[in-house]
């Protein structure tokens, strides 16, 4: 390099910006931001360090977040993120960049997981993997090295590679978005959802905004609009606590859109007393309803509501299914591709050491309904005893493992390290989804939680990578929620989390 800004490919950060509009496409009003998001977009320049001083990579950096902890080796400079302007909405902070490191992670194999997100362009399901960036909060200079960045409102971000999951449509490219930064205005497309950014505590300091993620879109410029192209500008000195940098430009990449992380399935157990069965489920918030194939009753679901249905249990005794495949295949087949499916219950709690062939036959049963619903995942609710890990022969045998380890006795009160001790054996096993089961129920050995403690059932589970939670239950041994108000109401607030 000898110090020279390299001069490949478009090297000025204003010429790729490419762009004085005095017109352009005019799309659909996006929706407002929503709360809780962080303040501004961030469009994200593809950069090359050059010069001196050179960036020195960092042997392992510890970050937590929402998502999980995380050690990484941070390699080089990647990228440089400038607040943006999107639709006239205005910049917050125009102080504060992110700059973008690759980092590789210090792990063979991070799980992938489920999630859905939401912003003003809509809300998007996506399976994230691997993160392979950290952004951090960053101040810029055209004219040499700027102090550190000013006190802000700004975090760190790890940024996981994604895919959009989608019921058989692919996603929709979202088109003609006007956009300002520091370099000029221009519209753009966004082609499709690369990254999710989730905030992250570097080196034990606490996360400003715990539920503000980016959701990062790839982007073009809009071919609806007229452009002009602007001077050069070669270089930018940047300044944050990894040291001083300076970048050249190579292309505009992706724009990082606020976003907010919205609440996974939402499920009760059993039915309430309503002529429907889930009326009363419904209104505490609960978005997934425990039915059974009948096409009549999961059609019946209102907006908003899906079935987990219930195809009949496994045998511990026999060790063999209740139902045979045939009752499955006429059972199922009505209901294939109906969207009102979130998935099918297969087992509650099959015992491995009872019946050796267990994760076969869930592993075949699984395979049979996929065969007739492929758009659909299966699920169990596993037990957590047994010799060894109880979680890691069940993994890929179905796709999603219901979590039931409750942590309220009459004997011991209510112990939370049984919660965190299951979310280490998941981790370990590296059970890619799951679910929480929690605890609002008793029985002669367990004892019903009071809103504190099931509270903190929940604080504990939310500490995880479920990617949802099915509480037990509405009604069970002649006991329901309906004669538990405060519990009902705690419930219903967990639900608007």
């Amino acid at each position: 390099m000898n110090g020279e800004a390299p001069t490949t490919g478009i090297t000025a950060f204003a010429l790729l910006a490419l762009a004085v509009l005095v017109s352009g496409p005019t799309g659909a009003a996006p929706a407002p931001r929503p709360p809780g998001a962080p303040d501004d977009p961030f469009l994200c320049y593809r950069v090359q360090a050059f010069g001196m001083p050179r960036f020195t990579p960092i042997p392992a950096i510890r970050v937590a977040g929402p998502l999980g902890p995380l050690n990484a080796h941070v390699t080089r400079p990647m990228w440089l993120c400038t607040p943006a302007d999107v639709d006239a909405r205005r910049v917050v902070d125009a102080a504060t960049a992110l700059e973008g490191y690759r980092i590789q992670p210090l792990m063979a194999a991070v799980p992938q997981r489920r999630l859905q997100v939401t912003n003003e362009f809509g809300p998007l399901r996506a399976e994230i993997g691997r993160p392979d960036d950290l952004l951090v909060p960053t101040a810029e200079s055209p004219d040499g090295v700027p102090p550190l960045p000013a006190a802000n409102d700004v975090d760190h971000y790890a940024c996981h590679r994604l895919r959009p999951v989608t019921d058989g449509l692919p996603f929709a490219p979202i088109e003609g978005v006007r956009l300002a930064d520091q370099f000029g205005t221009r519209y753009l497309d966004l082609t499709t959802p690369r990254h999710l950014c989730a905030p992250v505590g570097n080196n034990g300091a606490g996360i400003k905004h715990p539920g503000g993620y980016f959701l990062c879109y790839r982007v073009q410029l809009s071919l609806a609009a007229p452009q002009d192209a602007l001077g050069s500008a070669l270089e930018l000195h940047t300044s944050n606590e990894f040291g001083p940098g300076r970048l050249a430009a190579i292309r505009q990449a992706e724009l990082c859109v606020p976003s907010v992380r919205t609440p996974g399935p939402r499920g009760c157990f059993s039915r309430d007393s309503s002529p429907t069965g889930f009326d009363a489920i419904v209104a505490a918030g609960f978005t997934v309803i425990d039915t059974g194939t009948d096409p009549g009753v999961v059609n019946a679901l209102p907006a908003g509501r899906r079935a987990l249905v219930w195809l009949g249990n496994y045998d511990n005794t026999t060790c063999m299914w209740e139902r045979s495949d045939d009752w499955v295949i006429a059972n199922v087949a009505p209901l294939a591709g109906n969207p009102k499916v979130e998935a099918y219950n297969l087992a509650d709690e099959p015992r491995l050491w009872q019946c050796p062939s267990a994760v076969r036959d869930l592993a075949a049963r699984s395979a049979l309904v996929k065969s007739l619903d492929p758009g659909r995942p299966t699920f169990a609710v596993i037990q957590p005893h047994f010799p060894e890990n109880p979680y890691a022969p069940y993994v890929g045998a179905v796709d999603i493992i219901g979590v039931d380890r409750y942590p309220c006795s009459w004997a011991a009160g209510c112990v939370y390290a049984k919660i965190d001790e299951t979310i280490g054996l998941l981790e370990a096993a590296k059970v890619p989804r799951y679910w929480a089961i929690v605890q609002a129920f008793a029985d002669s050995y367990y004892r019903w939680p009071t809103v504190g403690e099931l509270h903190e059932e929940f604080r504990h589970w939310r500490a995880s990578r479920m990617e949802g939670y099915v509480v037990f239950s509405w009604a069970y041994l002649g006991d329901s929620l309906a004669n538990h108000p405060d519990l009902l109401s705690a419930l219903t607030a967990e639900n608007g989390s």
